[in-house]
């Protein structure tokens, strides 16, 4: 009976065969042997795997000093911005050099479809932790911060309500942290835009890649230029800048297209450069306080040591590849995006439970174990949906995110409408409430507001204010704002009531008083700058702001002397620093030279200069009382009287000046021994150091009875 043949491999083609499974290098080169027609040779892959075990390192650096930097900043963040603009620009780089499309409307799709939907569970979760948990006087402005989170202007949204990257405790924004993902968002959206707009305007492939280059190197140059500046003369809000974060970005773009032409080290200097680099970056938040330090020239430690790092890549076993190519690191990048969206608010909740702003090794632990616990639990059931939604059209992602952005955006926006209506809503007062409360003259008002509602209510109380506009100056602006109260008529009495912001909470007061007289009050606000000689220092702000509160007190001091007012009124802030360089001197008489400078520009010695003096003040932490009721009853939410009204160089001032006089309030804000933070169911402060408008209110009928009595008798 004959056999069917059957096809043999020969011996060699065998051996070969065998022999690939163990050693893929004698495949590679066996290979063109088996094939019967030339194979399409393979793309080298341009991916950098050690930039998995440096973004896991970056992290791990944010997180610790989060943890226990108190405010301090690490620099990791700056690694993450170098890394995140390597690899966009690498893409389109590539991508302009080939002639492809950019893909723009893709990436779009892909990035923010990852992005969005983490973000959205977090910000959720903060707005759900803003009514159950965080403290209520926090909700307005952390609904208003999860809107513009969602919307990606975290950053924009920090400068604009001036808030300082600080270190966590119970009155921290839980949201401070995705500054840095704004800034990466607004860089992934339209950093492409403006390379497809180039791509319109230079037609010729090599001239478009020379262009490309040559603009993202003269821009990275300008915004760090731009950052150097910035962050001299205002860190705080340089810290947050888009613009001034751009070079950390372009530094990361620039050395791609260095990588990508084949410009590297050469390998013998790879270890070097690879552990110089680590030692940068680790180094970085422990050599510089990052937050009043970067984006300036100080950061480029970690962003050089970021490029370090990615130029000694694939540097052999002595080089730092083995550890940022090892699981660990890997594993800890996988996680890293959620890791850092969940660990700060747990962060800031588990302060404000405990209301405290230290925490323990016990503590960082569990806030740690937390946020890993509920970054696995969110990958697991966001990921099948990132796949669905990232695998078949570009619109079908970006569909995806945009409604990730909704769902995390409209809920927190209709609550901060609802807030806001309360807010602006006009405040019924009992006539006991408040200061008649402490009246001897009243005595059936002892026990007002007791068992009632607090007014303002807490969740509106930081927004109860009376500032405006049109009175107030701020920041390096140099604009002397002022508004005109009460009557225009002409002859009539005219008050000039010049202040920080300690003037501006009594605007509502000024207005009622001069309409009830036909009388005009000119009122002047600025940030942190109270009306003294101009040339005295001006401590905590920023070169232009200081500048610019220097110009104000100038501007203040030619109304004082054009004649035009019939009274001045001032006050100001007890705890505004003044400082004496002179051991003989102490601060409070510095303070009264500087008062005594600016008075002199009276143009007469009949027009009178009033003093209100200052309201108590609380430490901030101290708000926190005012939310448990049982403590505000049982006046555990008071500080004693001596610590909470503040000395000051106003008394001698006043001493020393002809026609000077002090209208002190204190006794209709504090009680013989203590000052309570609830006076007649009305709450003294807003914020520790401001009065609230509502108990400014109260306050009216005694500032008006004080007033008139100085008027008609001067």
């Amino acid at each position: 009976m004959g056999t069917t043949p059957t096809t043999r491999k020969s011996a060699p083609a065998e051996a070969l065969h065998n022999t690939a499974g163990q050693n893929g290098r004698v495949l590679e080169i066996a290979r063109p042997l088996r094939q019967a027609t030339p194979a399409t040779p393979k793309k080298a892959s341009h991916r950098i795997l050690e930039i998995d075990g440096l973004r896991g390192i970056a992290l791990t650096l944010v997180v610790v000093f989060h943890l226990f930097g108190h405010g301090r900043v690490s620099g990791g963040v700056d690694v993450f911005l170098t890394v995140s603009g390597f690899l966009l620009i690498m893409s389109l780089g590539r991508a302009l050099s080939t002639g492809k499309p950019l893909g723009i409307v893709a990436r779009w799709g892909r990035t923010f479809s990852r992005l969005a939907p983490p973000a959205a569970l977090v910000l959720l979760a903060v707005t759900i932790a803003s009514f159950v948990v965080l403290s209520p006087w926090m909700r307005e402005q952390n609904l208003l911060e999860v809107v513009s989170t969602a919307f990606y202007v975290e950053n924009w949204q920090l400068i604009t309500t001036q808030l300082a990257y600080g270190a966590a405790g119970p009155l921290t924004s839980p949201l401070q942290h995705f500054w840095s993902l704004s800034v990466q968002a607004q860089f992934f959206l339209l950093f492409p835009l403006l390379v497809g707009l180039l791509t319109l305007v230079v037609r010729l492939r090599k001239a478009r890649v020379a262009v490309f280059w040559s603009l993202l190197a003269a821009a990275t140059l300008a915004s760090f230029l731009y950052a150097w500046h910035a962050n001299d003369v205002n860190p705080q809000a340089a810290y947050f800048d888009t613009f001034a974060r751009f070079w950390e970005l372009g530094a990361g773009g620039l050395l791609a297209g260095l990588i990508t032409n084949g410009r590297t080290l050469p390998m013998i200097l790879r270890p070097i450069a690879g552990w110089l680099g680590l030692a940068m970056i680790i180094s970085s938040g422990f050599i510089f306080d990052g937050g009043s330090a970067y984006p300036g020239p100080a950061a480029l430690l970690p962003v050089g040591g970021a490029a370090f790092v990615l130029l000694s890549a694939n540097g052999g076993w002595l080089s730092p590849s083995p550890l940022l190519r090892s699981r660990p690191l890997v594993f800890l990048d996988s996680i890293s995006y959620g890791l850092y969206l969940w660990h700060w608010p747990i962060l800031i909740v588990f302060f404000t439970i405990n209301e405290t702003d230290q925490l323990s090794w016990v503590g960082a632990c569990l806030v740690m174990g937390l946020a890993v616990a509920v970054t696995l639990l969110t990958r697991w059931i966001l990921n099948p949906a990132i796949a669905w939604a990232t695998a078949k059209t570009a619109k079908r992602a970006l569909i995806f995110a945009l409604v990730a952005i909704l769902a995390a955006a409209v809920p927190a926006g209709a609550a901060y409408a609802v807030v806001e209506l309360r807010s602006s809503a006009t405040i019924a007062l009992d006539s006991c409430a408040g200061a008649a409360a402490l009246d001897p003259d009243r005595p059936e008002c002892a026990d007002a507001g007791e068992g009632e509602e607090l007014v303002p209510t807490l969740e509106t109380l930081r927004s109860d204010d009376a500032n405006r506009g049109a009175c107030w100056s701020r920041g390096s602006d140099p604009a002397v704002n002022v508004c005109s109260l009460g009557s225009d008529a002409p002859g009539a009495f005219r008050i000039l009531a010049v202040g920080d912001s300690h003037n501006n909470v009594w605007l509502d007061v000024y207005e009622q008083i001069a309409e009830l007289h036909g009388w005009r009050i000119d009122a002047a606000g600025r940030a942190g700058c109270q009306w003294v000689e101009p040339g005295t220092p001006v401590y905590g702000q920023p070169d232009d702001e200081a500048a610019a509160c220097q110009d104000w007190r100038a501007a203040i001091d030619e109304r004082v002397a054009s004649g035009e007012y019939d009274a001045i009124l001032t006050t100001a802030s007890s705890k505004s620093g003044f400082r004496s360089d002179d051991d003989a001197v102490s601060d409070a008489e510095v303070h009264t030279i500087a008062l005594l400078g600016a008075w002199q520009h009276r143009s007469d010695d009949r027009v009178p200069i009033i003093v209100l003096r200052d309201n108590p003040i609380f430490p901030q932490e101290s708000l926190e009382c005012i939310a448990d009721r049982a403590a505000v009853d049982a006046g555990e939410c008071s500080l004693p009287r001596d610590e909470a009204l503040l000395e000051t160089g106003f008394d001698d001032a006043v001493a020393q000046t002809t026609n000077a006089h002090t209208i002190d309030l204190s006794d209709l804000e504090c009680g013989p021994a203590r000052c309570e933070m609830v006076v007649g169911g009305v709450i003294v402060t807003r914020d520790g150091a401001h009065l609230t408008r509502a108990y400014a209110a109260t306050l009216a009928p005694y500032l008006n009875d004080a007033l008139v009595e100085l008027l008609e008798d001067d």
